[in-house]
């Protein structure tokens, strides 16, 4: 009679470059989307809760994405530490381009600038897309560059309005979590 022992804690291989890139993509997608989501349900009336709640949802929505982020790179190995560097130099970008407009919105006495910082994020996006696109000649990657860049220049249209922020969601949608989810499984774009 023979004996087969059945483990449950199969070794696993670190993840290429790319399932880790895809799974920070669907990581930053999914908070970054819902936080959109909230902005326009409270600006909207969809939900009836003051506008300043909308200041600690973002305070919630990055501490998830940064624990999220620390997480992946811990538990991803090589890979992992490669794709945080690239979401790292992006996420120093955009609190660039947030300092720049807090300086610019002090100056002009407008706060209400600081809206242009969502836009500037999914141009971010748009830029990080064509930068992979060229780096690894993928015309996918070239689509969501345009669809990053469209959903920029149409929460650019809307600005102001809380259409503005249900657009930048659906963008962040198409052009982080579906690519990231396809990423992270392990597929190519």
């Amino acid at each position: 009679m023979t004996a087969a022992a059945f483990t449950f804690d199969t070794p696993r291989s670190d993840a290429c470059v790319a399932v880790s890139a895809g799974r920070l993509l669907l990581l930053a997608g999914s908070v970054f989307g819902a936080a959109h989501l909230y902005q326009w349900a409270i600006l909207s009336g969809a939900i009836d809760l003051h506008p300043a709640t909308l200041g600690l949802s973002w305070a919630a929505a990055v501490a998830i994405f940064l624990t999220g982020l620390v997480r992946l790179r811990r538990n991803g190995g090589e890979a992992a530490r490669v794709a945080a560097g690239w979401s790292r130099a992006f996420i120093l970008a955009h609190v660039g381009v947030a300092l720049a407009l807090a300086a610019i919105s002090n100056a002009a006495g407008d706060w209400g600038l600081m809206r242009w910082n969502a836009v500037a994020g999914l141009a971010l996006y748009a830029v990080a897309w064509a930068i992979a696109a060229i780096r690894t000649e993928t015309r996918n990657m070239g689509v969501l560059f345009l669809v990053a860049l469209g959903g920029a220049a149409g929460a650019a249209m809307l600005f102001g309005t809380p259409d503005q922020y249900l657009i930048q969601a659906a963008t962040l949608a198409l052009a982080a979590l579906l690519p990231g989810l396809w990423l992270a499984l392990g597929r190519r774009l």
